[in-house]
């Protein structure tokens, strides 16, 4: 069966600028990719300004830090298939695998936290960039729309190409010549959508 749109998810500005535009942001919600996100503010967002997505980084991304994860907690179990007297020992064993745990879940919590707050933001006014890289240090990029001069996107190799995940550049006039979305699902779809939108704004749609 297929999926019914819902009328109320698209503002009225932007239901007339085309079906491509609207199926790009209606087509394969989630967690990384939320069009027309509800009572969302960010620091510096203008009063009529609208925010048509949120996008973050695919899990794909954060695979390695899973992994590791895992690999850090099972680390006292090897111990003690290896060595009887450490499995024996269930003192020894667990001040042993304590730590380990605790180490595990620290780095899914950074993994978590780098996913939460590494965000970006496209408006029908600009797209934003925002990179946490650790609790004291965080960057922010910025364009106008009308200063965004060329897109581009290049999908991830095989693993890309079967997730669907890559990388979209945005040369601007601005002082940041270069922004990216690093390692988002959909590229092609989020390129579109700027395209659209670039148009619209160019028309006076918007």
């Amino acid at each position: 069966m297929a999926k019914r749109e819902n009328p109320n998810l698209i503002p009225k500005k932007f239901r007339n600028l085309g079906k491509t535009f609207t199926e790009n942001l209606t087509n394969k919600q989630n967690s990384y990719f939320i069009p027309f996100p509800k009572d969302l503010s960010f620091y510096g967002k203008e009063k009529d300004e609208e925010v048509i997505l949120v996008v973050r980084s695919h899990w794909i991304k954060y695979l390695p830090f899973v992994v590791a994860s895992f690999l850090i907690l099972f680390i006292p179990f090897i111990f003690a298939l290896l060595d009887t007297a450490f499995s024996e020992n269930i003192l020894l064993f667990l001040a042993f695998f304590i730590p380990c745990l605790t180490l595990s879940l620290s780095v899914i919590v950074y993994a978590f936290v780098r996913w939460f707050y590494n965000v970006n933001i496209i408006t029908d006014k600009r797209i934003i960039d925002l990179d946490f890289t650790s609790v004291a240090s965080h960057s922010l990029s910025e364009a106008r729309l009308e200063r965004i001069e060329d897109i581009t996107h290049k999908q991830l190799g095989l693993v890309g190409s079967l997730f669907d995940v890559g990388t979209v550049y945005f040369q601007t006039a601005g002082a940041t010549p270069e922004i990216e979305f690093d390692t988002i699902g959909r590229p092609r779809a989020i390129q579109d959508i700027l395209y659209d939108l670039l148009d619209s704004k160019k028309k006076g749609d918007i």
